[in-house]
């Protein structure tokens, strides 16, 4: 005799299918087919529409997790809190992720130095946030870096500081033998910085 399913328990085939239907779907493909060729240890600039963003940010992190990688997440987009309920919402896991928060003292919560996240004063903090990268590279054992984001970044600081910045900071992602992500939104305003990361990065990638 057939046994019924649990109630709420989907059969494999629809979960499946439903699944191939679902709006990441087709970033998820996009990321992964960009990804490939590239040597174990790179450095590439993520260049995403508005409307693709947060999907991209989700997909990126699961193809990331997929293999167990452990990685930091640099924020100056989201509080690490707001971070937090995104990847609980979506499941995924998050141990074995490094947060570095430089938005959260701006938004006036919670910043107290734990086992998984340093706080930042200010993203105009530069050399505060490139000691801070020093750090958890030293300090962690990872396999990726995720900058979120340039476009942010750009909002406190000058360009041609940000520019510096992210050129050390892509040798020491190089240096560190990991996988480096730097995210950029796609607009008029952003094509100069742009253009000039893309000129040192291994790879750029536009997510559309």
């Amino acid at each position: 005799m057939k046994q019924a399913r649990p109630q709420g328990q989907k059969d494999e085939p629809l979960k499946n299918f439903e699944e191939l239907l679902s709006p990441g779907r087709n970033i998820s493909l996009q990321i992964q087919h960009s990804l490939e060729g590239l040597p174990k240890s790179f450095v590439v600039l993520f260049i995403i529409g508005v409307k693709e963003y947060s999907e991209t940010i989700i997909e990126l992190i699961r193809v990331l997790r997929r293999k167990n990688a452990r990685g930091v997440y640099l924020t100056i987009n989201k509080p690490v809190e707001d971070l937090a309920k995104l990847f609980r919402k979506e499941k995924i896991e998050t141990e074995g992720i490094f947060f570095i928060d430089a938005i959260s003292a701006l938004s006036e919560r919670q910043t107290v130095d734990g086992k998984t996240t340093i706080f930042l004063d200010s993203p105009t903090d530069l050399i505060e946030i490139s000691n801070a990268v020093s750090k958890s590279l030293e300090v962690c054992k990872v396999d990726f870096l995720i900058f979120d984001s340039v476009s942010t970044l750009l909002l406190y600081n000058k360009p041609q500081a940000v520019e510096k910045l992210m050129h050390l900071l892509v040798g020491k992602m190089h240096s560190a033998g990991i996988k480096g992500f730097l995210i950029v939104v796609k607009s008029s305003q952003n094509s100069g910085i742009i253009e000039t990361l893309s000129q040192f990065v291994d790879k750029s990638i536009e997510i559309a």
